[in-house]
């Protein structure tokens, strides 16, 4: 009897000893020197980077990483992007440099919008600055199930300024997504709120917005300057915005001539009541805010350049006070 308790022990104990060498053995890395760019991709799970891992020969066995996972980063999220990872290194390791992120640096460029750019000034600026061809922005403005997909009906208007840093990598269709999206970012909820309560849809109110963005050179400004236009919006007086002119010409004309605001264009609010058929550039976050918080409350109608260099304006509620606001700065 105890021959065969002695014999059932040394079995017991050379099968775990085995099981023991067997787990050593897949708790081992490979080690045939390997050193690879693993791409971890975005929305994976630890299984499916366990099963990635062990497909790209850089663990012996899944069901380790997911065992070191469980037992050493239970909970923790996994960083997508490309790493450099080699067949010598332990499943902790790779588990670790998922977890912090340390991806391979990834080339970037900058780009820079200021407000008040049109269309036309802002893809070639986007195009030098990103390498990216100019044709393919070009064709990107003109397909309309893109347009549909991000919510907008046209670029003009919704290339939203700011400085942006993009991977070299990044497609067209991305960098516009990301500048439209920041550009919701300030037109978000409230801010349609708002603009709704003004008798604005959200694209009337980026029209206005790209106006007072041309108008008016003072942030402290925007908002009577906005508030000049609706008013003028709400008894159906047309705009005669210089800005839409200049738009309508394609070029800005420091001096305007009287045959400029005659010029036969639905974007000339000297001719045409109520707003254009789009913005005539990218307003900014300042000008944007100041059309869905206006200053109405002067019951301003006119405004004209002070002249000074200042950028300010002198605000009338009649035509004979502006008339004796342009004597005075001329």
């Amino acid at each position: 009897m105890k021959k065969i308790l002695v014999k059932g022990l040394i079995v017991l104990l050379a099968a775990g000893l085995a099981g023991l060498i067997l787990v050593r053995k897949m708790e081992s890395p490979p080690g045939q020197g390997i050193t690879t760019e693993f791409a971890l991709q975005q929305g994976w799970g630890v299984r499916d980077a366990a099963q990635a891992l062990e497909q790209s020969g850089l663990v012996r066995s899944r069901w380790m990483v997911l065992l070191h996972y469980r037992l050493n980063f239970q909970g923790s999220s996994l960083q997508a992007g490309n790493y450099i990872l080699s067949d010598t290194m332990q499943v902790d390791s790779i588990l670790a440099k998922f977890i912090s992120g340390d991806v391979i640096p990834v080339a970037t460029s900058w780009v820079t919008l200021p407000p008040g750019l049109r269309m036309e000034e802002s893809l070639p600026i986007i195009s030098e600055s990103l390498g990216i061809p100019l044709s393919s922005l070009e064709d990107l403005s003109r397909e309309i199930e893109y347009l549909e997909a991000m919510g907008i009906p046209c670029f003009e208007g919704y290339l939203f300024p700011e400085t942006y840093e993009f991977a070299d990598s990044m497609p067209p269709w991305n960098v516009i997504d990301t500048m439209v999206r920041t550009g919701f970012e300030v037109m978000d909820a409230e801010w349609d709120e708002k603009c709704e309560a003004l008798g604005l849809s959200s694209f009337d109110a980026v029209i206005l917005a790209s106006i007072v963005e041309r108008e008016a050179a003072s942030d402290a400004e925007r908002d009577l300057v906005a508030g000049v236009f609706l008013n003028r919006l709400r008894i159906s007086m047309r705009l005669e915005s210089c800005a839409t002119v200049q738009y309508a010409l394609g070029e800005v004309k420091e001096i305007l001539l009287y045959s400029d605001l005659e010029i036969e264009s639905p974007f000339n609010t000297y001719r045409n009541a109520g707003l254009p058929p789009s913005p005539i550039c990218s307003p900014g976050t300042a000008s944007l805010e100041a059309v869905a918080n206006p200053d109405t409350t002067g019951g301003y109608l006119f405004f004209v350049s002070k002249g000074d260099g200042s950028g300010e304006h002198l605000f009338a509620v009649t035509a004979a006070g502006h008339a004796s606001n342009i004597r005075s700065v001329r």
